[in-house]
């Protein structure tokens, strides 16, 4: 689990190679998957690595910012959210959803938000989380969409 110091560390290194340095890493390791091991079929992924189903931007990114708030009961810390996180969470996880090319600017850019609090509050095992959440509303057909804004004052991830 990387949280706090972990996740500092991380995002100091995402921060010295830069987001060309993130994104060769990750290239790299999707590269050196073999294909139909992730359990989705290929049309399905629609040539996004994260192996989550395909889902519209509103979701993911409704999905992240209630994890990130307050879905998984722990508080990370209250501190600004290190632009190497912001790098990973858009190579690592928006740039690899298989719907993201569809998004809107709007919507990728709040996912990257909410994904980047969403390591920095918790860690990778908010990534874990937010894969389960997307699986589990993908099966039971919910979108999550309609959920609540957070709370005055935490109107974005930042």
């Amino acid at each position: 689990m990387t949280t706090g110091r972990g996740a500092g560390r991380l995002a100091a290194m995402a921060e010295a190679v830069g987001e060309t340095g993130v994104r060769e890493l990750v290239a790299g390791w999707l590269a050196a998957e073999r294909p139909g091991e992730d359990g989705w079929a290929d049309g399905d992924r629609g040539g996004g690595g994260w192996a989550v189903p395909p889902a519209d931007g509103a979701v993911v990114v409704a999905a992240a910012r209630r994890l990130a708030v307050d879905g998984l009961g722990r508080r990370g810390p209250r501190t600004p959210v290190p632009d190497g996180l912001r790098i990973i969470a858009e190579a690592l996880v928006v740039d690899e959803h298989p719907s993201a090319a569809r998004w809107t600017s709007l919507e990728r850019a709040q996912a990257v938000e909410w994904v980047a609090l969403l390591l920095h509050r918790v860690g990778e095992d908010g990534v874990t989380a937010l894969t389960a959440e997307l699986v589990r509303q993908s099966e039971s057909g919910d979108s999550g969409v309609g959920d609540p804004e957070p709370e005055p004052g935490r109107s974005s991830a930042r």
